[in-house]
């Protein structure tokens, strides 16, 4: 308690001295973190005192455009600017490459960086990846405007699934407690984007207003600075005023220039922005020094990536980065204040819960067994095995080691009432000896309730039906996960927390739920479930895991696990399962980078390897041994496996 009231007095130390001669500006979120009101009141404080120098990088890119600020100046810039990209591939704006961008992200706000982040966002009719040209700036029909603006609408729910995407990842940074000066739908009075260019109070505006409401009180993603931004006006960009959301909805007030810096665009902005503090968001060419003489409330400016050099002389380059009137990223004027605001949510993480499960409300057996896991990968490694001690796999580990998993996996068998009895009773005696619950559940095929082993896909007009609300399929799906439901509550009224695998290896091609990439996909089904088992059934018992084959390239092989995965806010671990362990490729450190620092687990479905594969350096957080051959070679593994001294076990209960 004492360190928490320390990180607290000092943020508030950090808003009372960044404040000079007046107030510290109110964050248009109310429930802003501490560090977003800490940086939005130094942007207040030097408007008018000095400029920040900026540079944009692309996603793919990493720091490459500021690295080289770097090279051409000695000083680095002092905000930090990326994109969350929209393309395919290896392109500069790849979305895959979005969980290293948000690890840059972070190293840079350790370095001492302002991080702001954009989103060339991808039209809500097509699919990501797009293409530049055809979805970001394509454009939508009166109509469909209309239909993205109604709430529960078909367009409106695609829409929501697409920036939920994006929700995700901010939300690794406001764990991370990293403050983002957050700028969507940029250049909005321009006609060159599909969301731009529509004047009045249902156009631009309102769509930027339905962002702000989903990312604050749906997501809460309390650590954004609300950037609004437009282009200078004249040619293809209208009034400013007239794409404005409103002074409830903007922290800072920003225009992109790629021109002239008329003083008539300055004064503009200090019209329009009523005391807020204003930025150039996006420069080609840099504002000289006269010009920010002239003009010194931009509060910082960031040059697009490529620009740099491109647009500005030698000169004027050296002349800005030595200016006295610019703060770079190692002035003291900047180095202090967000050096302050890092140790202060520093002492703050230090008081704060490990881990935060994806289920609002999570009961506190989740938030502990997650915290658990968390905890585990890179020290240590809990075990698990099926929680039949009769199957071979346990009785091989009961005979070999003496001991009992950390974990006990089971199927969720809802054949017969009786089956379901014996899982509860396994499962509530595995909990009174202190071992976690994993459980997969494998259902069968909704349109003919074949088991999941029985081959056979589901055809695209039936794909569609199940996805469909209120269809007959739809339905029988329901009833599916109804059913399971009962016997998740019945574990939640026992205080059992469950390691739920629904779905497994979703990236294969033999399970009916299985092979479907896209949003609409099987990362859909997996959705569709948690919002039916979290929101309908209000379950909250439920640490929910995705599991996945290895990635495999080629003809039919299964490719990229992001065409697959579920996205961030429903998935709180991610697990693989192998037949055989590559123990010269660390695909632990990779599938680390899709979950973005989530905890990492192993199903050993053929060979048991090497304790030194599993525990080490590695990142696994938990393993479980699929039941296999019996053979003495792989008793002979498994007690090797369990005698490292990282493996978490227990004591076996006499």
């Amino acid at each position: 308690m004492r360190v928490r009231r320390f990180a607290a007095l000092l943020l508030s130390g950090i808003l009372v001295c960044a404040v000079v001669a007046h107030a510290a500006p109110q964050p248009v979120n109310p429930q802003a973190s501490p560090e977003a009101r800490a940086l939005l009141a130094y942007l207040d404080s030097i408007s008018g005192q000095g400029t920040i120098t900026g540079q944009h990088n692309f996603p793919n890119d990493g720091s490459r455009w500021t690295d080289r600020a770097y090279d051409l100046t000695a000083k680095y810039p002092g905000l930090f600017g990326e994109d969350f990209g929209f393309s395919a591939g290896d392109d500069k704006d790849s979305v895959l490459s979005r969980p290293a961008m948000i690890e840059e992200v972070k190293r840079q706000y350790k370095n001492g960086a302002v991080i702001a982040l954009t989103w060339h966002a991808v039209r809500p009719t097509d699919d990501e990846p797009v293409t530049f040209h055809d979805s970001v700036q394509g454009h939508l029909t009166d109509y469909e405007w209309h239909q993205l603006l109604t709430p529960g609408s078909a367009l409106n729910k695609r829409w929501c699934d697409q920036v939920d995407v994006i929700a995700g990842y901010l939300r690794q940074l406001r764990d991370a407690h990293v403050p983002v000066l957050f700028r969507p739908y940029h250049e909005v009075n321009g006609n060159w984007f599909w969301w731009g260019y529509r004047p009045g109070k249902d156009g631009s505006a309102a769509l930027y207003r339905q962002i702000f409401d989903r990312f604050v009180n749906v997501h809460h993603l309390d650590n954004l600075v609300w950037v609004w931004n437009v282009n200078a006006p004249g040619g293809s960009a209208g009034p400013i005023v007239d794409y404005y959301p409103g002074a409830a909805y903007a922290d800072v007030v920003t225009m992109d220039i790629y021109g002239e810096f008329k003083q008539e665009y300055y004064d503009s902005m200090i019209a329009l922005a009523a005391g807020k503090p204003i930025a150039l968001a996006e420069v080609g060419g840099l504002p000289s020094v006269p010009v920010l003489a002239q003009q010194p409330r931009w509060t910082y400016f960031m040059v697009w990536s490529g620009l740099l050099e491109g647009s500005s002389a030698p000169d004027l380059i050296q002349s800005i980065y030595h200016a006295p009137q610019t703060i770079d990223r190692d002035d003291p004027r900047l180095a202090a204040p967000m050096g302050a605001i890092r140790k202060a949510t520093a002492l703050q993480s230090a008081t704060s819960p490990a881990a935060d499960p994806v289920t609002p409300g999570a009961t506190p057996e989740a938030k502990a067994l997650l915290t658990r896991l968390s905890g585990a990968g890179g020290t240590a490694i809990l075990s698990g095995q099926p929680g039949d001690p009769a199957s071979p796999v346990a009785a091989a580990v009961a005979q070999a080691t003496g001991t009992q998993p950390a974990i006990v996996a089971a199927e969720l068998d809802l054949s017969t009432p009786e089956a379901r009895q014996a899982l509860l009773k396994s499962l509530t005696r595995a909990h009174e000896s202190h071992q976690a619950v994993s459980l997969s559940w494998r259902p069968a095929r909704p349109t003919d309730n074949a088991a999941a082993s029985t081959p056979g896909q589901l055809t695209d007009f039936e794909w569609s039906e199940l996805l469909t609300p209120g269809s007959t399929l739809n339905k029988q799906w329901a009833d599916q996960v109804d059913s399971a439901a009962a016997t998740l509550h019945a574990l939640e009224k026992a205080g059992i927390a469950v390691l739920w695998n629904p779905y497994p290896e979703s990236n294969g091609k033999d399970a009916w739920w299985a092979g479907r990439k896209g949003i609409h996909g099987s990362a859909e089904l997996y959705r569709m479930l948690f919002d039916r088992l979290v929101q309908h059934h209000g379950l909250r018992n439920l640490v929910w895991i995705w599991e996945a084959d290895p990635p495999a390239f080629g003809p039919g092989a299964t490719g990229m696990l992001s065409d697959f995965f579920p996205g961030l806010l429903y998935t709180d671990a991610m697990e693989l399962r192998v037949r055989q362990l590559n123990t010269r490729f660390p695909v632990d450190r990779f599938l680390a980078q899709t979950v973005l620092g989530k905890p990492i687990g192993i199903e050993l479905a053929g060979d048991i390897p090497p304790a030194e594969a599993l525990t080490g350096r590695a990142s696994w957080a938990w393993f479980v041994v699929a039941p296999g051959a019996d053979s003495e070679a792989r008793t002979d593994a498994l007690r090797k496996l369990y005698a490292d001294p990282r493996v978490v076990s227990q004591p076996q209960h006499q």
